[in-house]
């Protein structure tokens, strides 16, 4: 039996790139694509993700505000932000360099590094369903043993 296809949230706000990415990915996962960050909010109460793949640079909330909310929304779930090298960096303040919410793809990149990224966001996200699901079994143990 195969296991089931990752679900990815993508959100782009360029028509052309959100298309051609979601094609692209679409071979290895279940794309959802979003053309802003409300837009993916919206999805991200409707259903569970197991990444958010987002461009940096959007109108209104950008990348990084984006993932901070979607993970406050599902808290196992990986990002993965798209950018250029310079306009990340200038924005980068100190907190963020110390908690960082998502793994990053610098433009321009090959498909294959974004897969790949993509597939290493949603281990991470695998492992902390798993952590959360033994620490909850912990929990309820050892309120049981009192």
């Amino acid at each position: 039996m195969n296991a089931p296809r990752l679900q990815v949230l993508l959100v782009e706000d360029e028509e052309p790139v959100l298309a051609t990415t979601a094609a692209v990915l679409s071979e290895d996962f279940d794309v959802h694509p979003a053309r802003d960050a409300g837009s993916a909010l919206r999805l991200l109460f409707l259903r569970r993700f197991d990444v958010v793949c987002t461009d940096f640079h959007m109108p209104g909330r950008n990348g990084i505000e984006l993932l901070r909310e979607a993970t406050r929304l599902q808290p196992h779930l990986a990002g993965v932000l798209v950018t250029g090298y310079r306009e990340y960096l200038d924005r980068k303040d100190p907190q963020q360099q110390a908690q960082s919410l998502f793994y990053l793809v610098l433009k321009p990149y090959q498909p294959a590094e974004l897969i790949a990224m993509i597939r290493r966001a949603a281990e991470a996200t695998r492992l902390k369903r798993e952590m959360s699901l033994i620490t909850s079994g912990l929990a309820v143990r050892k309120r049981g043993a009192r």
